[in-house]
């Protein structure tokens, strides 16, 4: 069995409420003050697996669970990408109903502004001296 990534998952311990007896031992033993029976606080457990030596009826295992905040992301990126692929299987049908379509065949008149009072050069002055031109 391939072993899951500590990057995605955690160890939190878990007591059998069936089997444990209140005896408070497992409350004596953990460092971090996670344990109050029959209950753990998972946000507070380090999974060091400490509790389940000091518990005599064996009703406390560690068990591997899914970190929240990587679930949070996983479920981010799936929103993304089903926002995307919403968008990229959607989009082309819109707009091509709402495309307007381009006249090439015009043709473009380009307004030029000539003073009133302005002489063209013609000749060689046109053309720039020496140029053969004229």
């Amino acid at each position: 069995m391939r072993r899951p990534s500590r990057l995605f998952t955690r160890k939190v311990a878990r007591i059998d409420p069936s089997r444990c007896r209140r005896c408070n031992l497992c409350v004596k033993s953990c460092p971090v003050g996670a344990l109050k029976p029959p209950a753990v606080a998972s946000s507070l457990c380090v999974g060091c697996g400490i509790c389940t030596y000091s518990c005599p009826l064996g009703a406390i295992s560690i068990h591997t669970v899914v970190s929240k905040g990587a679930l949070a992301a996983v479920l981010l990126i799936l929103l993304i990408a089903g926002g995307s692929l919403y968008l990229a299987v959607s989009t082309p049908s819109y707009y091509a109903n709402e495309a307007t379509t381009i006249n090439f065949t015009t043709t473009l008149v380009t307004p030029t502004f000539t003073p009133i009072n302005a002489t063209m050069p013609t000749g060689e002055g046109a053309a720039g001296a020496g140029s053969g031109f004229g």
